[in-house]
């Protein structure tokens, strides 16, 4: 009996499966050089981006984003060492309260990098409202009440008309309209702030998103997968 063309079918067989074999690795060595290639593009961006940025940082760490300014009406009262002593006074005080924004502190672990989209994220800390400013040279006395002031009345009216107008600014600076109003100058202020160096670094067309943290809720889900680039970093140095 002639084996023959079972023989040439075993060797078929075989050359198919070797074939079907070859195929898969060349599939898998070329997806696995595609994903290299990605995690190193990836990689050299975010390093790029972590260099500009360090950089930008660190030469502007700090901005003002804001400020308010008005006067204030304040009474105060000095009681004298005998009640026909006792003093009032009326002014009004000008004040004014700026909004610092303070980016000396940012790190690779505030920045995100959307690569599909070429979008970076960054992250900043919130605004904070400076000691508030008396104009004591503006001021207007409107109305001094008195048998007799003396002149170390006349001193303590104008010191506690000071504090009660510092507290009363710093109170009006904390107010939500104030704070929103920075916040979202600082959020144009930082954008316009990297627009330059990311321009001049040669990275290409990039979206700045800038965010404060308690912006976490609101952020859209490609920001709860993308990882920051400071993963990136470390994710490449662990490879090596």
């Amino acid at each position: 009996m002639d084996d023959s063309p079972n023989l040439t079918r075993t060797v078929s067989d075989r050359r198919l499966i070797m074939g079907v074999v070859v195929a898969a690795l060349l599939l898998l060595g070329f997806f696995y050089w595609q994903r290299h290639a990605a995690q190193q593009e990836e990689y050299q961006t975010s390093l790029g981006l972590a260099r500009v940025l360090s950089a930008t940082f660190e030469a502007t760490d700090k901005l003002e984003v804001g400020r308010v300014d008005g006067a204030l009406d304040v009474t105060t009262v000095d009681p004298g060492l005998f009640r026909f002593l006792r003093s009032a006074q009326k002014a009004t005080l000008p004040y004014s309260v700026s909004y610092q924004l303070d980016l000396s502190q940012l790190d690779t672990d505030d920045y995100r990098w959307d690569a599909k989209n070429r979008i970076l994220r960054v992250t900043i800390p919130d605004v904070a409202p400076t000691s508030p400013n008396i104009d004591e040279t503006k001021r207007r006395t409107l109305a001094t009440d008195g048998m007799f002031v003396t002149r170390e009345a006349y001193d303590n009216l104008n010191r506690r008309a000071a504090v009660l107008a510092t507290r009363a600014a710093a109170t009006e600076a904390k107010k939500p309209v104030h704070l929103n109003a920075a916040r979202a100058n600082a959020r144009k202020s930082v954008a316009k702030l990297l627009e330059t160096p990311l321009s001049v670094a040669g990275l290409g067309d990039v979206t700045v998103e800038v965010a404060f943290p308690f912006d976490g809720a609101r952020a859209s889900e490609q920001w709860d997968v993308s990882p920051s680039i400071a993963e990136v970093l470390a994710r490449h140095k662990a490879d090596q």
